[in-house]
């Protein structure tokens, strides 16, 4: 993992089952952040993967913009613990296995053959390779800026091999790119692109295996190589950086006066420095994309608020109609989505960022809990992960738990057989059944009973279930993604919901926000259910007059996208082709009539208050400098009581 603090990076390597995170100095990873508790989280080695655990922290933590209680980590998420960010990644089991095998054997084969004042000499020279191997090992996992990672890395490989010069190769497309070029006096090299052979970098690249040459000028591989005669190679070793999925290039090192300049040794230990940097160098690409990502997403939002707050402030004025607040909301949306959400109407910031922690999740099958207000559309969020996902040609089956009357609720999910119970004429698949290597959304979980949250768990733990009345056991695939919009941690504080469940369900945490926190999304919505109406009726698209469209964007929605369809639908039903504000609902009025709001939708009563407060504090404070601070002077001067 990657510790950007204060302006500086660390990598460390999660070599513990449990790795501790906070200010405290008795944790595994002590950070400085003072928003941070003393033991803030951990990180839980898991079969198959990692989890990352709030230890009851004072501030959270949060993961890809969503606090978390509890969370399985994926390479490339953010943690985010006040202002310090961590960066998740690991390498897979399939590259850890391509590792070069550091038994014995591989530091006793030099020693094969040879006296004992020999060996003691070669394992004098081994050791001091090692110990070499080790400072770079230490410098790479200090840095991750990668072009002082590159210059520290053909640094140490011209001094350790005795090489003329050096050369860190990045692949990019069909040409090689020198990042990084130094000869034996710690120089760079002139026009360093022109002084190597890319054809022998190529061709170790291509084939991913290293090549050492004691004379190229006379090594039959290379005899239709012009570059090797042009630039009288002698000496050359070069190997290649095996990245997770992909060659990310080659150190090469060469020597022109020299023939059998590089030993076998020196091949040994250029290849436990490539695989050492391709960790880094990976590691330093992954924080570069992450900086910029965060740089993009920064800009892009400062846009987007910039552009809601002058639609906030024209829609006060009055002075705005539908179409015009449409034309303010900007079109650059983010164009880094994986996936299309085109369905999901919206122009704010915090949907995005809800994107963006889709993108990751979709691909996956771990459990999703959405939480939001009745009627922010936590179903349309539960299909964008289905139909995006992997399990997308599968079936998507959504329940309403609360709509379940309890004595039926087992038959509903797990099945039943043939005269389990009165009324069972045959058997029937439950919802498990029927959603087998699909998703199952769960809305309103919360209002589980809990003898159905015990079997739930036992379904989710086990994947597998038992029809009602039935003897067989099913075996089931499914993704549980759930929703609620009632406080669920708080039902687990007061025993009303299962925690082992809630873990369960809770792997990802998506907090779906009201529609009065995006209130940019309020004339995209109206003009989509205008146009919805429009379509259905086959009439001519119905429009809303000033003072509706202004009554409408102030209004706070409690029912949110829901009540607002329901006021169009109604609106439609009753008005001409231009709707006026005497047809909003009684409530929506009544809000109209209420003490003016300013820009920020305080009421103007607590303005005037704050302004007379501020105003006050100001006198005094003048005052209090004219007598030298003396308080009761002060009193007297102004008539107030000390």
């Amino acid at each position: 993992m990657i510790v950007a603090e204060n302006g500086n990076q660390t990598v460390l390597e999660i070599s513990q089952r449990v790795t501790t995170i906070g200010r405290s100095h008795e944790n595994t990873v002590e950070i400085a952040d003072i928003s941070s508790s003393r033991v803030h989280c951990q990180i839980e080695r898991k079969e198959g993967g990692f989890e990352i655990v709030d230890l009851k922290s004072r501030n959270g933590t949060v993961v890809n913009g969503v606090l978390v209680l509890r969370k399985e980590l994926r390479p490339g998420d953010c943690i985010e613990i006040g202002k310090t960010q961590v960066f998740f990644e690991h390498v897979s089991q399939e590259y850890a296995d391509e590792t070069i095998d550091l038994t014995t054997d591989y530091f006793l084969e030099p020693l094969e053959g040879l006296d004992e004042e020999n060996q003691l000499s070669v394992l004098k020279t081994e050791r001091e390779i090692f110990l070499k191997l080790m400072e770079i090992n230490r410098n790479l996992n200090s840095r991750v800026v990668l072009d002082d990672l590159l210059g520290l890395i053909v640094d140490t490989v011209v001094e350790v091999t005795s090489a003329e010069r050096g050369f860190f190769l990045l692949a990019g497309g069909d040409v090689l790119e020198v990042r990084a070029a130094r000869n034996m006096d710690g120089e760079t090299v002139k026009e360093p692109q022109l002084k190597f052979c890319g054809g022998i970098a190529g061709d170790v690249i291509d084939s991913r295996k290293p090549l050492c040459s004691d004379n190229a000028m006379d090594d039959r591989r290379f005899r239709d190589l012009e570059t090797v005669k042009e630039l009288n190679l002698k000496s050359v070793l070069c190997v290649p950086l095996v990245g997770e999925d992909s060659v990310l290039g080659a150190i090469y090192v060469d020597n022109r006066f020299d023939e059998g300049a590089f030993t076998s040794n020196h091949l040994r230990w250029l290849e436990m420095v490539a695989h050492q940097a391709s960790v880094a160098i990976r590691n330093a690409q992954l924080f570069d994309e992450n900086t910029s990502r965060a740089e993009v997403l920064e800009q892009t939002q400062l846009r987007l608020e910039r552009a809601n707050t002058q639609l906030e402030e024209n829609v006060m004025k009055k002075t705005l109609q539908l179409e015009e607040a449409i034309k303010l909301i900007p079109e650059d949306k983010p164009a880094a989505f994986k996936y299309d959400y085109s369905n999901i109407i919206t122009a704010s910031p915090k949907m995005f960022e809800i994107f963006r922690v889709l993108d990751k999740v979709s691909d996956s099958a771990v459990p999703v809990l959405i939480l939001g207000e009745s009627g922010t559309g936590k179903e349309l969020i539960a299909g964008a992960i289905h139909f995006n996902g992997p399990r997308s040609k599968k079936e998507f089956v959504s329940e309403n738990c609360a709509a379940i009357p309890m004595n039926l609720m087992e038959s509903e999910f797990f099945g039943h057989v043939k005269g389990a119970f009165t009324g069972a004429s045959s058997d029937k698949r439950g919802l498990f059944e029927v959603a087998d290597k699909g998703t199952l959304f769960l809305d309103e979980i919360a209002d589980m009973p809990a003898d159905m949250q015990t079997k739930m768990l036992r379904v989710l733990q086990e994947g597998e279930i038992r029809r009602v009345g039935g003897k067989d056991v099913i075996d089931v695939d499914v993704r549980i993604v759930s929703a609620t919009n009632k406080d669920i941690f708080d039902m687990v504080r007061n025993q009303g919901f299962r925690e082992d469940l809630l873990y369960r369900i809770n792997v990802i945490t998506i907090n779906l926000p009201p529609l009065r926190e995006r209130r940019e999304d309020i004339p995209l919505l109206i003009d989509f259910f205008l146009g919805q109406i429009s379509e259905r009726s086959g009439e001519k698209k119905k429009s809303l007059d000033q003072e509706t469209f202004q009554a409408l964007y102030q209004y706070d929605w409690p029912g949110n996208v829901r009540e607002l369809e329901n006021e169009i639908e109604r609106l439609s039903a009753l008005g001409g082709e231009v709707v006026e504000s005497q047809l909003l609902s009684s409530n929506i009025q009544a809000n109209g009539r209420k003490p003016g709001r300013a820009v920020n939708g305080k009421p103007l009563k607590d303005i005037v208050a704050r302004t007379v407060e501020n105003v006050e504090s100001q006198v005094i404070r003048s005052a209090l400098a004219d007598t030298d601070w003396k308080k009761s002077k002060t009193a007297e001067m102004l008539g107030i009581s000390r």
